[in-house]
């Protein structure tokens, strides 16, 4: 009886000590793990400390990059937010906008009145812009005004393709479904981008309003592709009137008398070429 009880007993010791080894090695194991954690962690805040000191040194011994980056994140998502432009269509103002928008880079947070007026002339719709400050009644916040001249087109101009073309001969796109009340100016192929020689055009256009009346509003096309001749074409009827430019001012007279007599007779040639003193009809089939 008393050696069951030992054997009981020395059991119940070696079970404890079993025991008491597991919870040192599950101790061992969680001491090892967290300095694994925390060497893990001591790395990381050294590399943050390092990488702070660093940018503090920079920021402190380089004013300028700290304000420009303190602009940037200020100014430049609001910088053309209290720019206002006016007196120009949607598209214009568009495409002015996008432009000034790409004007704002890290050396520079303040409007740029020059960089604005280049932007506006690589823009052909645009004539000039103005530019002025001014405090605005609502928001009471200063604010750009950016005044936009948009080109007024004096024609309609084909020389492979159709486009306007100002008083000054600079050629820019048309509205897409816009209807414009203008003549058809024909003209040699050239670059989009090159000004057009609007001489003999504006001498017509003058010599018209000499002899009063509406007269030039009723040409439909003037084509002067051919240096040596004018070609006349009117909105009521469907002949050519051919002309030399040595004496434009006779010659538009003399169409003015023989159409007002060809629409009384409702008959009307095809071409008429005129360039030679003997008016010549030319009937083309």
């Amino acid at each position: 009886m008393f050696g069951k009880k030992r054997g009981r007993k020395s059991k119940t010791v070696r079970i404890g000590a079993n025991r008491q080894r597991f919870i040192d090695e599950q101790r061992t194991h969680r001491d090892s793990a967290s300095a694994g954690v925390l060497r893990r962690v001591l790395r990381v805040a050294v590399v943050v400390v390092v990488a702070a000191a660093a940018g503090i040194a920079v920021f402190r011994y380089s004013p300028a990059v700290y304000m420009h980056a303190s602009d940037a994140i200020q100014s430049s998502k609001r910088l053309y937010a209290n720019v206002k432009i006016t007196h120009c269509s949607r598209p214009v103002q568009a495409a002015l906008k996008n432009a000034l928008d790409s004007l704002i880079h890290a050396d520079s947070f303040s409007f740029d009145r020059v960089g604005a007026v280049q932007a506006a002339s690589l823009i052909p719709e645009i004539e000039k812009i103005s530019i002025k400050k001014m405090r605005d009644r609502k928001s009471r916040e200063q604010i750009t005004l950016v005044k936009v001249t948009e080109r007024k087109p004096v024609a309609l101009v084909h020389s492979g393709e159709i486009c306007l073309v100002d008083k000054k001969g600079v050629r820019f796109a048309a509205v897409p479904g816009q209807y414009y009340d203008l003549p058809l100016l024909v003209v040699n192929g050239t670059a989009y981008g090159d000004t057009l020689d609007l001489d003999v055009f504006n001498s017509i256009k003058k010599m018209c309003r000499n002899m009063g009346g509406s007269f030039f509003q009723q040409i439909s096309q003037i084509d002067v592709s051919d240096s040596g001749s004018v070609n006349l074409i009117f909105k009521s009827g469907e002949a050519e009137y051919l002309i030399s430019p040595d004496d434009m001012e006779e010659k538009l007279v003399q169409i003015k008398r023989l159409r007002e007599r060809l629409l009384e007779e409702e008959s009307e040639p095809a071409r008429i070429d005129m360039r030679y003193r003997r008016l010549a009809y030319t009937s083309v089939q």
